[in-house]
């Protein structure tokens, strides 16, 4: 059980982040499947890299949409290691899609994670959570649910000094995460997570890399089947843009020579 909770709260962190600039807020929608008993099931693996006392490990996170009233949906987050669960209840506000309160405390500056409610492009500074996220790229993701389904690609990266948990000290916790979220949806579909703590010395002690992926969903649109997905006009245009400027790119970089 101890070794469930450890590695249930090192996903907290990763999860739970703090810290950061404050990146530029786009203009947000209320996603149209966004509706009570809607919910988004996750698998999670947890593999260890150096000097953890903990073995590789196995879960599931769960999110459900329990109410949606006076501009605010309630998701119940609930978390299962091993034989560790526990949950927790977020307070979003629709229209800015930031999370208002975790369990009936508030929170500030701490924008949802769970799905994008407007659409990126390449190159742009969002918020999640309270992390300055970068979107890097468009990805082909598939899952049990889908095969290449178009995802945007995020990428931030974090910093927490003075962490003391278990046999960690007043340990340093460096920290990289990935995010796909669905084009057409918003929601999140995968992740990845880099951990790696440092001793005062700055000797790294511990590493730690988790993944989750989407695995089960009552979104009709993320259901519709395991055939590959058609990818939106707006991100043709994005992928055919991009496409042109590498190759310019690069005929500069001929040229120079």
């Amino acid at each position: 059980m101890k070794r469930g909770l450890a590695i249930a709260v090192l996903i907290l962190i990763a999860f739970s982040t703090t810290g950061v600039t404050r990146p530029q807020r786009a203009n947000a929608f209320q996603p149209n499947w966004l509706n009570p008993g809607t919910y988004v099931e996750y698998s999670c693996n947890v593999s260890v890299y150096k000097g953890a006392p903990y073995a590789p490990t196995r879960g599931t996170f769960k999110w459900t949409v329990v109410n949606l009233t006076d501009g605010y949906v309630y998701i119940l987050y609930e978390m299962r290691i091993e034989d560790m669960s526990f949950e927790k209840t977020f307070k979003i506000d629709t229209f800015s899609n930031r999370i208002k309160t975790i369990d009936g405390k508030t929170v500030e500056n701490t924008t949802n994670y769970l799905w994008i409610s407007y659409v990126p492009k390449i190159g742009d500074v969002i918020q999640l959570e309270n992390l300055s996220a970068t979107v890097v790229d468009l990805r082909l993701v598939s899952s049990r649910l889908f095969i290449d389904r178009a995802c945007w690609l995020t990428n931030a990266t974090f910093t927490i000094n003075g962490l003391n948990m278990g046999d960690l000290k007043n340990a340093t916790m460096d920290g990289f995460i990935e995010r796909s979220y669905d084009c057409e949806t918003g929601i999140l579909v995968s992740s990845r997570f880099y951990i790696e703590f440092k001793d005062p010395s700055g000797k790294v002690s511990q590493s730690y890399f988790s993944s989750i992926l989407i695995s089960s969903t009552n979104i009709p649109n993320l259901m519709a089947g395991r055939q590959s997905s058609t990818v939106p006009v707006a991100v043709t245009v994005v992928i055919l843009l991009s496409s042109i400027f590498i190759a310019v790119k690069r005929i500069f970089q001929v040229k120079q020579f």
